[in-house]
């Protein structure tokens, strides 16, 4: 099981090691078959002109500064304003207009129900112990990923799987779930969770452990 960039590399367990794995369920970014050509080419035709976040990520240097500026900031508006109204376009991909990535997302009047000012206090002390570029850094290795795994062309997902989501989730306006379920040979479906964004585990955790345990059984797990 695994979330934005854990689901990316949970959905990847399952194609080159399918044998050690029981099912998979992604969280937040549904499953993408291996693109004809290295993403960030594909990503620069489609978008163009337009600020699209994971291209601005690739060159070395400025998002690190913005994010690391003032990493409350970062994560607090990362957090509580990762949610969208149907559309990716402010969030996702929006005008070239000079603002960095953090400034597109809102400030946010309060704290969410699900998350503590001692928690975010905690994030936001972390990232500026270490910095954001580790995390960054996986952006960047996007197109050598593809180079690496040229027997993965066409290769659907042959384990159980699960989808989990919520339904405010900015992602999902650019990644639709239905998309993925060509690829999936033994889906169980996908549980999109209503009033929760991207932080679905953390927003809706009775919800997503309710959807979790019954995919589990489901499989043979928790059986005597």
């Amino acid at each position: 099981m695994g979330h934005d960039w854990g689901s990316i590399l949970v959905w990847q367990l399952a194609l080159l090691h399918p044998e050690r794995v029981a099912g998979v369920c992604g969280m937040s970014v549904p499953f993408g078959p291996r693109a004809p050509q290295p993403p960030t080419r594909l990503w620069r035709k489609a978008f163009k002109d337009r600020f699209f976040y994971i291209l601005y990520f690739q060159e070395p240097g400025p998002a690190d500064a913005e994010l690391g500026r003032d990493p409350a900031r970062t994560m607090r508006r990362l957090l509580c304003g990762t949610r969208t109204d149907g559309t990716a376009e402010t969030i996702i991909a929006s005008a070239d207009d000079g603002r960095g990535f953090v400034d597109r997302f809102p400030e946010p009047a309060g704290m969410p129900a699900w998350l503590s000012q001692e928690e975010l206090d905690f994030y936001a002390s972390e990232f500026a112990r270490t910095g954001f570029t580790g995390g960054i850094n996986w952006y960047r290795n996007l197109d050598r990923n593809w180079e690496l795994t040229p027997q993965l062309a066409g290769a659907k997902v042959e384990v159980p799987s699960l989808f989990v989501g919520g339904v405010l989730d900015p992602v999902l306006a650019m990644s639709p779930p239905s998309a993925q379920e060509q690829w999936l040979s033994d889906h169980h479906g996908s549980v999109l969770v209503e009033d929760a964004g991207h932080w679905v585990q953390q927003e809706k955790p009775d919800e997503v452990n309710a959807a979790l345990l019954t995919f589990l059984k489901t499989v043979g797990w928790g059986r005597s």
